[in-house]
């Protein structure tokens, strides 16, 4: 069982509505970084941000192709 302090920490991350977007666009399939941010509606560093507090929360990964990382 998780304790309380993981469990707050999961609800912080996904309490803001951008990361919320960002999840919401990767349900179906991985993407790139810059087709999150078209799908979102948001830019591109700001997306960076927000999957690498996703990243450190578990809550998606990150997969090198080549030049790019898709999440």
């Amino acid at each position: 069982m998780k304790n309380y302090v993981e469990i707050q920490n999961t609800f912080k991350v996904l309490a803001d509505g951008n990361r919320i977007r960002i999840i919401e666009s990767l349900t179906k399939e991985c993407k790139s970084v810059n087709s999150i941010a078209k799908n979102a509606g948001l830019s591109q560093p700001l997306v960076s941000h927000h999957l690498k507090v996703l990243k450190e929360a578990s809550m998606v990964r990150v997969e090198s192709q080549g030049a790019y990382n898709f999440y």
